[in-house]
């Protein structure tokens, strides 16, 4: 059974990073298909406005067609013929030259506007194309989604058979936490103290106590100390919908990026002085180790990675590996 237990945790892994690269390229893909279709829709918008500026200067162009051919051919001459005053006739000749002109210029005009329409009907083709692939991915994306859920699930329902006996549950727990601390303090020694105080904004970690935000919106349906099968919950967790932005509370360089067992997609944001954020449970993570992070920067996205029912995010703090209350660290939360 214990041997079981390692084959399906070794394919939870696989199956939720997997599911974590995809939800977050799908992301990347909504995102982008929501700037095409803006930009398509100011691409129709612009020839519209070319369109209708053709149709002006048509109309003023056809008028002035119409009124020369009612002058006849030689409209010109008969103007300077017409004038019994020789005073006017210079005149009259400097108008009519700066008429022509203006016919001319407004000729040319409709011709760029013409060939500008051109160009944007190109333009608004090759993006709508664009965008039709987009979607196209998108669709696949989703269905591809839907399969690595359908997998999950029949992963998470073979480890609860696993576990059945609440002995087994309490081992395994007790097994994750101390892989995490593991992981905490194999981490130290690695980080260089110094080096995220440059990026440090307002100064040290330690003077941000009692003024950070929490990086999610949402409950606290999991306090600091409260029990947790036979221990206690060393962080909070916090309640939000699946793909829900997790902001990185306070500036850093990441320690951490991957898939941990019992909490699923992890980040750890070292900020100096042994001061450690960590956030668990993720659907994605959108940051890699040896990313330099600022406060509120979106590091990854809240899911039900580490085998989880319902989504939420683990979030804690460490000093030097020691856990620390978050709920100390920062503003009230119901």
């Amino acid at each position: 059974m214990e041997s079981q237990r390692r084959a399906l945790v070794a394919q939870l892994s696989s199956i939720e990073r997997d599911y974590g690269r995809l939800a977050k390229r799908l992301k990347e893909l909504e995102v982008k298909a929501e700037a095409q279709s803006r930009h398509l829709k100011d691409l129709e918008r612009r020839r519209s406005q070319l369109q209708k500026a053709v149709k002006e200067h048509h109309k003023t162009l056809t008028g002035q067609a119409r009124a020369a051919y009612a002058a006849g051919r030689q409209d010109w001459l008969k103007l300077v013929l017409d004038q019994e005053d020789p005073t006017k006739v210079s005149r009259m000749l400097a108008y009519y030259n700066y008429l022509s002109r203006a016919r001319f210029a407004l000729m040319n005009e409709m011709q760029k506007d013409l060939a500008a329409v051109s160009q944007m009907q190109q333009e608004v083709s090759a993006e709508a194309d664009r965008l039709r692939l987009t979607r196209e991915q998108l669709a696949k994306d989703r269905l591809e989604l839907d399969k690595f859920r359908r997998s999950r699930q029949q992963v998470l329902a073979g480890l609860e058979r696993n576990l059945e006996d609440k002995e087994s549950q309490l081992k395994q727990l007790r097994e994750d936490e101390e892989r995490l601390r593991d992981l905490v303090a194999a981490i130290r020694p690695m980080v260089d103290d110094s080096a995220p105080k440059r990026s440090v904004a307002g100064g040290p970690f330690a003077t941000l106590y009692g003024r950070l935000t929490y990086p999610a919106e949402g409950p606290l349906i999991e306090q600091f100390g409260s029990p947790r099968a036979g221990g206690r919950w060393d962080g909070v967790v916090i309640r939000a919908p699946e793909g829900t932005p997790v902001h990185a509370v306070a500036a850093g360089k990441v320690a951490y990026s991957d898939w941990l067992r019992g909490y699923g997609l992890l980040t750890i944001i070292d900020h100096g002085d042994g001061y450690m954020s960590l956030y668990a449970f993720n659907q994605s993570l959108y940051k890699n180790v040896g990313d330099w992070v600022k406060r509120g920067d979106i590091i990854a996205t809240v899911g039900t990675s580490g085998g989880r029912k319902e989504p939420g995010l683990y979030f804690g703090i460490r000093e030097k590996g020691k856990p620390l209350n978050p709920m100390l660290w920062c503003s009230h939360k119901d």
